[in-house]
């Protein structure tokens, strides 16, 4: 899908943990209703093409209403090797609760990457976020499985111990060295509590691992209470060839509450992890919006 080489943008600057935090609104003017998008990992606003194409389209189905929003966390770029998903759900709340109070009736939440992994923190209890009325994961990738591909299991296991190691000495905060981590990390402070969450088995951010068992993961599920559309990458690089992507999806859906996973939920025909081919981009948008059509 061809995207133009510029595009225009309305930018709302909002109280946020983050500070001097801006949001920025693309598509249709004066939409009732908000589609953010959440990045992943180094991402920050603009760096995924894709929701461009989903404002565009959305702009030709002016009945819905709906503008994209993209902003920055206190993770985006390379802030992401210090915080915590906590810190970026505190950070979407406050965003969500700045549409609220411009006028938006209703907000989902798209993710991609560990946008997803967001996503489904940001419907834990224990953070008391602000209610949205769906939400879409696009790429849930497990970072643990990505990440022994790329460096192998036993060198991603001795950085996770020596990452456990500071975390109970009381030194969770201090930077790993660039050999205990995985090449394409190696340019960006990484702290061991955040190694341990990316990489542990039991790391807070294990949600996609299709290795966990389901008394493990059910819970995680079956807490969210809002449509849901799950949409992994068919050809995800960060994914191991042996995972059956389909069948996980097919398995989430059945973790879920009934009636809460779409049916729209799949595999992207022919995507990478940013979904960057243009037949697949526009499978996406397609789906994205049928998807929205229903909340509707």
């Amino acid at each position: 899908m061809a995207l133009p080489g510029t595009f225009t943008t309305t930018v709302h600057p909002f109280e946020s943990p983050t500070p001097h935090a801006c949001a920025y609104e693309m598509g249709l003017a004066n939409a009732t209703n908000a589609l953010v998008f959440i990045g992943g990992l180094g991402d920050g606003p603009h760096t995924v093409p894709y929701p461009r194409a989903i404002a565009k389209y959305l702009e030709a189905k002016s009945e819905l209403s709906y503008s994209v929003f993209e902003f920055r966390l206190l993770s985006s770029f390379s802030g992401f090797g210090s915080v915590r998903l906590a810190d970026d759900v505190a950070d979407i709340s406050a965003l969500v609760k700045y549409l609220r109070s411009i006028g938006k009736k209703r907000v989902i939440l798209m993710g991609h990457s560990t946008g997803s992994q967001d996503c489904m923190e940001y419907t834990s209890p224990a953070h008391h976020a602000e209610p949205v009325e769906g939400y879409i994961l696009q790429a849930p990738v497990a970072d643990r499985l990505a990440l022994a591909e790329e460096m192998g299991e036993a060198e991603l296991n001795d950085g996770l111990k020596v990452a456990k190691e500071l975390i109970a000495s009381g030194k969770g905060q201090e930077w790993m060295k660039p050999e205990h981590l995985s090449p394409s990390c190696r340019d960006t402070p990484i702290s061991a509590t955040r190694w341990y969450a990316l990489g542990a088995a039991d790391g807070e951010d294990n949600y996609f691992d299709p290795g966990l068992p389901d008394d493990a993961i059910k819970p995680y599920w079956e807490r969210v209470d809002k449509p849901l559309l799950i949409l992994h990458s068919g050809s995800d690089e960060f994914i191991p060839k042996s995972v059956d992507k389909d069948a996980l999806v097919r398995h989430w859906k059945g973790l879920c509450r009934p009636g809460i996973a779409s049916e729209l939920s799949g595999t992207i025909p022919g995507a990478g992890h940013r979904v960057e081919e243009p037949v697949s981009a526009a499978w996406l948008v397609n789906t994205v919006v049928k998807f929205i059509q229903s909340v509707n």
